[in-house]
């Protein structure tokens, strides 16, 4: 059997869907027992770090169409050139229905529906390709996976498709590098970012207003109004858009002193701020999955987020949640309730957050995956 997927998200960015193609990518290159072919189509260079086996290879079409609108409607020809019996849509958006694909079965992946449960966060680029190809691309697809039971949900009310066209299959999670930090670099990072022997609480994500990153902002506020504790903010990861909210506040907070806006940051840096942090808040207002909860965990971190969406799905009994996602003084109050904490019971807490982690892994993506591609399930 030959597979098709779209491969433009691994063009060297490591955010949420790009690392899913990824992981998955990778176990099926490290299996000895799949026979199938795999070809990954992108409109752009593809970045990866794997020495791909024969029966994985790679196909770029450079062009100056947007990419989805060179996906629907210029890749259905090479589609039919290889003779690809199965298309895997990664990003929400599948080839155009013509005479080349009408025989070709299409598997779409769906990671989130923000854009249609929370019409304000998305960019204007993303809303306008949400728009035109993702009705068209679930109407056509033969099957559907949702990454998890709260995106399954959302498909199945906002779409009214029959149930049985969408499966679940969970997203996993890398654990740690055992690798231990040097003094050198613990001391590096303690300076750079102003933490020797200062507690923080720790952000990473894109700045983007769904991740709700100014309701955390004021309940850092909120605190240190409250109380007087030395306490530092770190939030870390790259602009994405609409972000200027999020700046201003900073700049305006009393103590933007205690705030630090680290941008994007190394794995070094990534693993000692989760094994440091007194919590890692993860406030946003609507995830498909929620990576960075599970990630934190796996680095031994207390983690706050919100009630919504998959989040609970996600963090188990292991997370911290607090109820009104915009409500500051809420956030607020579980942060201070989370640091005053025994030893003893965050020990626990930590601990429930690795067995949580466990039930999450890519090698059961990516057989889970592989099955539903090769119809195998």
């Amino acid at each position: 059997m030959i597979i098709g997927i779209d491969a433009r998200g691994l063009d060297g960015n490591k955010a949420g869907i790009p690392t899913y193609i990824e992981e998955v990518i990778r176990k099926i290159n490290n299996s000895n027992e799949n026979e199938d072919k795999y070809i990954l189509y992108s409109c752009r260079d593809i970045k990866l770090d794997i020495n791909l086996k024969e029966n994985i290879i790679i196909r770029t079409c450079k062009t100056r169409l947007l990419g989805s609108f060179w996906l629907y409607s210029s890749l259905p020809k090479m589609l039919k050139q290889d003779n690809v019996d199965v298309f895997w849509g990664t990003q929400h958006c599948l080839p155009k229905r013509n005479k080349y694909t009408k025989n070709m079965r299409f598997i779409l992946t769906i990671c989130d529906l923000a854009i249609k449960k929370l019409k304000t966060v998305g960019s204007f680029k993303n809303t306008i390709v949400q728009k035109l190809f993702l009705k068209k691309s679930i109407k056509h697809a033969d099957e559907i996976i949702a990454i998890s039971k709260a995106t399954k949900n959302d498909i199945l009310e906002i779409y009214k498709i029959p149930e049985n066209k969408v499966k679940v299959v969970y997203c996993g999670t890398n654990l740690p590098e055992e690798k231990e930090l040097t003094e050198k670099e613990k001391k590096q990072i303690e300076e750079k970012f102003k933490i020797k022997d200062t507690p923080y609480i720790f952000f990473l994500s894109t700045i983007e207003p769904r991740k709700n990153i100014e309701t955390l902002i004021k309940a850092f506020n909120y605190i240190r109004r409250k109380e007087d504790i030395n306490l530092k903010l770190i939030l870390a990861g790259g602009l994405g858009w609409k972000y200027q909210g999020v700046l201003d506040l900073v700049q305006n907070s009393e103590f933007k002193e205690d705030i630090v806006m680290s941008g994007y940051i190394s794995k070094e840096e990534k693993k000692y701020l989760y094994e440091h942090t007194a919590c890692f808040v993860y406030p946003s207002l609507y995830e498909g999955f929620g990576l960075p909860i599970l990630e934190a965990m796996s680095n031994k971190a207390l983690v706050i987020t919100g009630n919504n969406s998959s989040l609970p799905e996600v963090g188990g009994k292991a997370a911290f949640y607090y109820e009104s996602t915009l409500n500051y003084s809420s956030l607020g109050n579980k942060i201070l309730e989370v640091i005053n904490l025994s030893e003893e019971e965050k020990e626990s807490k930590i601990k429930q957050g690795l067995e949580q982690v466990k039930k999450f892994t890519w090698e059961n993506t990516a057989k889970e995956t592989i099955e539903i591609l090769s119809n195998k399930n």
